[in-house]
């Protein structure tokens, strides 16, 4: 069985902490979108965006506020960092079955998922792979729907878009972050991984209101 400790010192204080406030957060906010959907094929989908949301601010959550043991350390990194995908899928989910023609949402779906696949598949297998190379994966996962932003913009409008597009900027300069270890302002308190997970919290905010806007009648 594996083992847990308190939080150690090595970690700064408020690893986690952003996302963890998040999970909860997410949690009464998806449970409000999924009561705005108007069809079944909308529930559906914004389930599976539901699901990835929560799921990603949880999985953060738990591994980074835990001191965990080794194996079971990189067990909860490959769900942390498989979670990432599973966000960027589920969130296209939505968008993509709602604002785009059926026959094209069918094959963006079913990039975007294949996709996402292809990045769990690394996230879980190769988890020692260099950061950079990680947040290559996620920035071009994450900007696949770019092509179909002309299309979708006829169903978001412009508010969407920015939405989309502010959304998508966020993520990837965390991604940048990320990889570069930079800035660390603060390493015992507030270091660049935190920096990361706040530019998270907002992207992901920016495209739930973007979501919510267009499941509203």
């Amino acid at each position: 069985m594996y083992t847990l400790a308190i939080q150690k010192i090595e970690k700064p204080y408020l690893r986690g902490r952003v996302h963890e406030a998040a999970a909860f957060f997410s949690l009464g906010a998806c449970l409000m979108l999924l009561d705005l959907c108007q069809n079944l094929s909308q529930f559906l989908a914004t389930l599976v965006y539901s699901f990835s949301l929560v799921g990603l601010f949880t999985c953060s959550a738990i591994y980074h506020r835990v001191q965990w043991e080794e194996k079971a350390r990189a067990i909860m990194r490959r769900l942390d960092h498989a979670a990432i995908f599973l966000l960027i899928a589920g969130t296209m989910t939505p968008l993509f079955l709602i604002t785009l023609s059926p026959e094209t949402s069918t094959k963006a779906i079913a990039l975007i998922w294949i996709v996402a696949t292809v990045g769990i598949v690394q996230a879980v297998f190769w988890i020692g792979a260099p950061k950079w190379l990680a947040a290559v994966l996620y920035v071009a996962a994450g900007w696949l729907g770019f092509p179909y932003l002309s299309e979708m913009s006829l169903v978001i409008g412009r508010e969407g878009v920015m939405l989309v597009l502010g959304g998508g900027i966020l993520y990837t300069i965390g991604a940048v972050v990320y990889a570069l270890k930079r800035p660390n302002p603060w390493p015992r308190m507030f270091g660049y991984h935190e920096i990361f997970h706040v530019l998270v919290a907002i992207a992901a905010a920016c495209h739930f209101i973007m979501i919510k806007q267009i499941l509203q009648p």
